[in-house]
């Protein structure tokens, strides 16, 4: 696995023909991406990086970022 990840927006395309590790926007959840060609069909599997989840997650509190943000009041 790669020691890093890509941040990704909503609606991005991105490159599939390399495993990758892919963090959420809003909640920072990561996952390792890993894709394969098999009878002509494109097949991906996810794993959940805890660790790394933890620690963007972390970073994403201290810069008030995502579901961290201050909610605006109506």
């Amino acid at each position: 696995m790669s020691s890093g990840f890509i941040q990704r927006y909503d609606g991005e395309w991105s490159d599939v023909t390399d495993d990758v590790n892919v963090a959420c926007c809003d909640c920072g959840l990561i996952h390792h991406y890993e894709f394969a060609v098999l009878d002509g069909r494109i097949l991906k599997r996810a794993f959940r990086l805890n660790r790394e989840t933890a620690g963007y997650r972390n970073g994403m509190k201290r810069r008030k970022e995502g579901v961290f943000a201050k909610k605006k009041s109506s």
